[in-house]
């Protein structure tokens, strides 16, 4: 377990601070993948549903640091308890689950398992990073090399902390998915950590495709590139008002100064306010693309920017009755003189398609009436959305929340539709130092821009899980708590779980 004893964690602090499966390092010829039987979202073909957990710190394969990411049964019932994966290239730190997302990269039914390792060596860059594509299929207990691809930016960069962030989806009645991935440390026309994009529009068979990088420089993406903006830092894809078929792409640019109109220099403006920005049609644009872009004044009501809020930190994107719903924080946004709250703002189309800013969450307002707000308790660290029959719901993590015990942790369910109440998710026995919900995601989902039934949330140092653990929230079901080496969860061979949680995906 990684204890994390202040709100200054190593995500803001510093840079921001049974089997193994192992990773083709190269690329190779499809494997053989029957998942004839394959539900929604079903990585091995079984019948059932499967999720992705992150656990970026743990030593695998005796390398210390190296990560590793458990593909687990959602529950019902078929054939073995998952897989602890690894990359075969794994070297000490790369940090491989840092992020993961699922979704259906190829052309098969077989859900797809998306990897960032953003600490990872490319072409002697250190700390370049790297991203890792698995392709679901009925391995038997091991993935075969050949059934995953790395990927690395065409030019590797030094400290770039490509697979930082990902965003992963195929439009329903595509051939192949759409994959994005952030490298907020990337220096664009050197502009320290300025940040880059880069998206791949993969081919059925699994190959992701040539790589278009964006950036804040690129024609028609509204800014400009400036020193430590990090634009990349957070990714969603969706359908936000591009062109019919196509995929449009969300991006959080949390570190970005306000610092008016056109190219300024060093700390100009008030900084770290952060911004979010939608691009059109990214994977087909090519060098001209069509954006939108929003700060805190552009789109957020009644609350003053201040230093340090980080709009666009966390981000979620979901459809429910034919609705498009976007959603984006600022963690340590203010509310009042309540320093680091937090709030989250959601985005709707207006009856023109426009998508516009329609609703600010925060303790005491936008739903959370009930609420009061709390120093440092970080509301929208982590978004997801997740539906029932009637109501779609925002699921908002406030890891740093101390209303239970210091740091425990809470997630706070606001209904964006419908008329049911709102809720407050704990753990059943908290803990100090918990931090449940520091990442969240919906499993469940049709495709992948519907609402998810359930809810993971990630509790990376629950404090009776030494390695940490993920919670399973479905109303109407007992919340399971999963651990390695608990109730059929596999434990990482050789090697032990560090931050299990830090990353989550269904």
């Amino acid at each position: 377990m990684t204890r994390r004893s202040s709100f200054m964690t190593p995500l803001l602090a510093g840079l921001l601070l049974a089997s193994l499966a192992t990773v083709a390092t190269a690329p190779a010829e499809a494997a053989a993948a029957d998942c004839s039987k394959a539900s929604a979202n079903d990585f091995d073909g079984d019948g059932r549903d499967d999720l992705a957990v992150g656990d970026p710190l743990a030593d695998a394969a005796g390398v210390r640091g190296a990560g590793s990411v458990h593909i687990l049964p959602a529950g019902g019932t078929g054939t073995g308890n998952g897989l602890a994966v690894t990359a075969a290239d794994a070297r000490a730190g790369d940090a491989f689950g840092w992020t993961v997302r699922t979704a259906h990269v190829d052309g098969d039914k077989c859900l797809d398992v998306v990897v960032g390792a953003p600490y990872a060596d490319a072409e002697g860059g250190a700390d370049a990073g790297a991203v890792y594509v698995v392709r679901g299929g009925a391995y038997d207990g091991r993935v075969p090399l050949e059934a995953v691809r790395k990927i690395t930016p065409p030019r590797p960069e030094r400290n770039a902390h490509f697979g930082w962030a990902l965003a992963a989806a195929r439009v329903p009645g595509s051939p192949a998915g759409v994959i994005a991935v952030g490298a907020p440390y990337e220096d664009d026309t050197r502009v320290t950590d300025s940040g880059a994009v880069y998206v791949y529009a993969a081919k059925p068979d699994g190959e992701p495709g040539a790589a278009h990088r964006i950036t804040q420089q690129s024609e028609g993406v509204v800014g400009n590139s400036e020193e430590g903006d990090m634009f990349g830092w957070s990714l969603v894809l969706g359908r936000m008002g591009g062109r019919a078929g196509s995929v449009d792409l969300a991006i959080g640019t949390p570190y970005e100064n306000d610092d008016g109109v056109g190219k300024q220099g060093g700390n100009a403006g008030k900084a770290d306010t952060g911004a979010v920005e939608v691009i059109f049609d990214a994977a087909e644009a090519g060098k001209t693309y069509t954006s939108v872009k929003w700060g805190i004044p552009e789109s957020v009501k009644n609350v003053t920017e201040h230093a340090g809020d980080r709009y666009g930190y966390a981000l979620a994107y979901a459809e429910f009755g034919g609705t498009p719903y976007l959603a984006s924080s600022a963690p340590l946004a203010d509310v009042g003189s309540v320093t680091d709250s937090g709030l989250v703002q959601t985005f709707q189309p207006d009856k023109s398609g426009t998508l516009r800013p329609v609703r600010t969450i925060q303790l005491g307002a936008g739903g959370l009436e009930d609420q009061s707000a709390e120093p440092k308790a970080a509301l929208g660290w982590s978004l997801a959305m997740v539906g029932t029959e009637k109501t779609l719901y925002l699921a908002i993590g406030s890891p740093f929340d101390s209303r239970n015990a210091v740091e425990a942790g809470v997630i706070r369910a606001v209904p964006l539709s419908g008329d049911e109440a709102g809720r407050s998710l704990t753990l059943e026995k908290p803990h100090a130092y918990d931090h449940l919900g520091w990442s969240l995601a919906t499993f469940g989902a049709a495709d992948s821009f519907s609402a998810g039934t359930g809810l993971l949330a990630g509790v990376p140092d629950e404090t009776s899980a030494p390695g940490g653990a993920v919670a399973l929230i479905r109303e109407g079901d007992p919340t399971r708590l999963l651990t390695p080496g608990r109730q059929g969860v596999p434990v990482v061979s050789g090697g032990s779980s560090a931050d299990f949680g830090a990353s989550v995906s269904g």
